[in-house]
């Protein structure tokens, strides 16, 4: 029994996202980058569930940031990100590369930055110095174990934001485990920033694909930046379909992903190999360090490989854990069941 705990995109689609899949095959391609009726649908509904007044279909989340630094930022401007985003450090460096953007990374606390410290490292530009044209936040913060910036701090944000004259893009990978864990809707969240983006293949389980989401004129623009990115693949219908059932069939059900990876992290959390703060466990990702007397991580994350557990390395002596929809309570105990195995090698 293989056990793939290294992120949530492993998860296949579901057999209801086939289904949708195959039925889309019957109907005729599109051409128009936006003509395909199942790839509006799906735009329509992220934007409705967003609270946004239009959408945008993207084949990765990474090329929807990607598309918002652009559109907000000129040439020399820099962006403002908690310093342990994905935005910077796992985009490949392509605010500079494909936008001539500066990024200004600000030291957050599990994931969240205090508005002292973006005033302090905000900049509005002069002859010498860039500007900060944008802020970028994540929810739920990958790096920081699926940490969930909550109304009161996205409120803050949106605040700080205003009085500065800039806008927010919200990276809402996790847009929808962040909701789920608070018991509100995404667009509650995503209502103070101006554009959002979402991954349908993380938690949501479609086998590809994201969303950007914001004002019209914005996702208008949106359409010829993701064509200069390559982004604009046609024919969509058949994983646009994918994408439907994803935003209406999985949503809710992200709560099982959450309560499994608590009792995870509290089956695990007493062994003496480890170093983990169960409040860090909001949602569905454990991070974890390793400081086992004998086994180095390298050799630690061997060791669960050769019972059948994959896990991520996730930087110097810590390692990532995803919990996702093929993943059953049954498993969740044989992981919990091979950490004490490990813990007891001394």
């Amino acid at each position: 029994m293989l056990i793939d705990l290294r992120s949530d995109f492993i998860s296949r689609p579901t057999a209801k996202m086939i289904q949708a899949m195959n039925k889309a095959t019957q109907t005729p391609s599109s051409f128009g980058l936006r003509e395909s009726p199942v790839q509006r649908r799906l735009e329509e509904l992220a934007a409705e569930l967003l609270g946004k007044e239009d959408a945008l279909f993207f084949p990765t989340c990474t090329m929807c940031n990607q598309t918002a630094i652009n559109i907000y930022c000129n040439p020399a401007d820099s962006f403002m990100a908690e310093s342990n985003s994905h935005c910077i450090l796992s985009e490949g460096g392509a605010p500079a590369m494909l936008s001539g953007v500066m990024p200004l990374p600000v030291p957050g606390k599990k994931g969240v930055m205090e508005t002292y410290d973006m005033e302090h490292a905000f900049n509005p530009g002069d002859d010498q110095q860039p500007r900060t044209s944008l802020i970028v936040l994540e929810n739920t913060h990958n790096r920081s174990g699926g940490a969930i910036l909550d109304e009161v701090r996205m409120e803050a944000f949106g605040e700080f934001a205003k009085v500065k004259g800039v806008p927010i893009h919200l990276d809402g990978a996790r847009i929808f485990n962040a909701a789920v864990a608070l018991g509100i809707t995404a667009g509650r969240l995503a209502c103070h920033a101006d554009s959002v983006a979402v991954s349908l293949n993380k938690g949501l389980s479609a086998p590809m694909g994201a969303v950007l989401a914001g004002e019209s004129a914005f996702i208008k623009e949106a359409v010829r930046v993701r064509q200069r990115l390559g982004g604009g693949w046609r024919p969509t219908d058949i994983l646009a379909a994918a994408g439907i059932v994803a935003l209406e069939q999985m949503v809710d059900r992200l709560n099982e992903d959450h309560l499994r990876a608590r009792r995870l992290a509290e089956g695990i959390v007493g062994c003496h190999c480890i170093d983990l703060d169960l409040k860090s466990v909001q949602t569905n990702l454990i991070v974890t360090a390793v400081n086992h007397p004998v086994i180095g991580l390298v050799d630690f994350i061997e060791l669960l490989q050769r019972e059948g557990i994959r896990v991520l390395q996730f930087g110097p002596g810590t390692l990532r854990i995803a919990l996702h929809w093929e993943i059953d309570d049954r498993m969740v105990e044989r992981v919990i069941e091979a950490f004490h195995q490990i813990d007891s090698k001394r």
